[in-house]
């Protein structure tokens, strides 16, 4: 008789994965720009000037990192049942993190102004992908 396979939790076929592909990306493009910001930056001639831009890229990159530690153990959770909370708050960190971190990296390394306006958007999407956060653990529900 052959060996049947421990049962399976049935998966959604978006499932958890893009959240951990996420995080991975991430992950490593935020290791990448925090090496970057601390032994770059060489094209802002100006030292003052420099050592600001490195500042704010440092927020950047700590919120970029932190976040990507979250959806990680966000899609982890995420296995255990799909949440509607999980997922809004996973798309809210996602958007937070493109909007606050990405905007500074796109002022820092291009001098685009324009776009500058919408970072603190991208802090409000983080701040309520934190509540969703909330909203998940409170929800007894689970979607399967």
């Amino acid at each position: 008789m052959p060996a049947t396979p421990y049962p399976q939790p049935p998966r959604s076929p978006r499932g958890p994965r893009w959240l951990l592909i996420t995080a991975a990306l991430l992950g490593c493009t935020g290791v990448g720009l925090a090496a970057y910001t601390s032994h770059g930056l060489g094209f802002i001639a100006d030292p003052v000037a420099r050592e600001a831009a490195r500042a704010t890229l440092q927020q950047a990159v700590q919120q970029q990192l932190l976040h990507a530690v979250v959806l990680l153990a966000l899609g982890i959770w995420a296995r255990q049942g799909r949440s509607r909370w999980l997922h809004l708050s996973a798309l809210l960190l996602t958007l937070g993190v493109l909007l606050f971190s990405g905007l500074i990296y796109l002022r820092i390394f291009t001098g685009l102004e324009a776009l500058r306006p919408l970072v603190p958007w991208g802090g409000t999407s983080l701040m309520l992908g934190w509540l969703a956060i909330g909203a998940a653990a409170l929800d007894g529900r689970q979607v399967r």
